[in-house]
């Protein structure tokens, strides 16, 4: 496979277009300094802008979907689509559809960027031949070769059965987080699920809208195995410019801790959390735990299914008491290309303290953290992000939290 440059000029051209973005009618940035944060009021609700690389019809991304919907304390002011796990088409055809099933069509739902950044499946392709593969060969998302193109939407399995009714809106996903933000400042958290395409493509246009944030959870990175996680990877651009753009607090879901807890974990012995919702919960949470989860468990008892990466992101927003340790660190993205491209490094806040692995041995701890011991020789770039990493969760608290918000009655809006 070889790409010429116009074919590249041409892709990069097509994914610039396709962010939908209609012609700015009113001032993007604010005359106003941004005002201080506003701390939410007793009892109140959590307002939340869900940004998701929505796909299904089962698995990560549909269970934080519907965490976030099931949680009395969570407002959902809309959910923004972004080209990660499928195409963005494809997602929203699920994401439609799920809504109507849950009753909650007065959740808007809004289209989003469509490529990443920079990025490109002929691009990836390259360096897969030229560096070879990594830890989640074959998937690659909407990069999938059986993913097909953009504009592909295939039917919907049951228990989805159809298309939705349901219309999405017609404003772009970064403006509407612009001018959400700008209407609550201080009060409109953001769950990124997915590649940051959609954030990025906000603070460009907007950065008044940073100190605005009160808290953006981002899931992806990793300290080892999975330092190339696939929502930086696939946007790595997007993601650097996202972790260095100074929020008052961003907190990281990492690979790392997502990998410790799975969705055919047991809530107690012998029972499994996914046949407790499948047995217990209403319909259509019932049939999708039913489908995708505890039949293939049948045929394949000793299976494991998938770590609960975006349930995590979902359990910080919700009730983040489930996570009982987090460390400040500096983080950047490496966007050189070559076989590190979409990497995550990490430092300690305290980088300066570390001893020189050239003189000395490099304890286990630090090990867990430098992905390279060279790393951290130079320190972190100066314009690296110093985000809250979650480092230990309550395993038994999340399993409750989920199985409880699965189980309940179906909530309505």
């Amino acid at each position: 496979m070889s790409t010429t440059r116009r074919e590249f000029m041409k892709t990069v051209g097509a994914a610039i277009a396709s962010t939908q973005m209609a012609p700015e009618t009113a001032p993007l940035m604010s005359p106003a300094p941004a005002p201080s944060l506003v701390p939410a009021q007793p009892g109140a609700k959590r307002k939340v802008i869900y940004d998701q690389d929505n796909s299904g019809p089962f698995g990560t991304d549909i269970l934080g979907t519907l965490m976030m919907l099931q949680a009395d304390n969570i407002d959902i002011l809309g959910i923004t689509l972004v080209t990660g796990d499928a195409w963005m088409k494809q997602e929203m055809a699920f994401t439609l559809r799920l809504l109507e099933m849950m009753g909650r069509t007065e959740v808007p739902v809004y289209p989003g960027a469509e490529f990443p950044m920079l990025n490109t499946k002929e691009e990836w392709q390259l360096r897969q031949q030229l560096y070879g593969g990594h830890g989640l060969d074959p998937w690659m998302g909407a990069f999938n070769r059986a993913n097909g193109g953009p504009d592909d939407t295939k039917p919907l399995p049951s228990p989805y059965e159809r298309f939705a009714n349901l219309k999405p809106q017609q404003e772009h996903a970064a403006r509407f987080i612009i001018k959400t933000v700008r209407a609550n400042p201080g009060q409109v958290s953001i769950y990124a699920g997915g590649p940051l395409t959609n954030l990025a493509l906000a603070i460009a246009l907007a950065p008044d809208i940073v100190p605005q944030v009160p808290e953006v959870v981002i899931m992806g990175t990793g300290f080892h195995v999975f330092t190339n996680a696939f929502n930086i990877f696939f946007d790595p651009e997007s993601a650097r410019k996202v972790l260095r753009a100074g929020w008052p607090k961003c907190t990281i879901v990492t690979v790392d801790i997502a990998e410790e807890i799975h969705e055919s974990d047991e809530i107690a012995p012998g029972r499994k959390m996914v046949e407790e919702i499948a047995a217990r919960a209403q319909s259509p949470i019932s049939d999708l735990f039913q489908k995708y989860a505890v039949e293939p468990m049948r045929q394949n008892p000793n299976a494991q299914l998938f770590r609960m990466a975006d349930e995590l992101i979902a359990a910080q927003v919700i009730d983040p008491s489930i996570f009982t340790k987090s460390e400040k660190m500096y983080l950047d993205i490496c966007t050189t290309p070559g076989p590190r491209y979409g990497d995550s490094m990490f430092w300690p806040k305290n980088w300066q303290d570390v001893p020189d692995a050239g003189k000395g041995s490099v304890s286990a701890a630090d090990r867990r953290v430098f992905v390279n011991p060279l790393q951290y020789y130079m320190g972190p770039p100066p314009s690296a992000g110093l985000v809250n990493v979650l480092t230990e969760l309550d395993r038994d608290r999340f399993k409750k939290l989920f199985v409880d918000l699965m189980t309940n009655p179906i909530r309505k809006g």
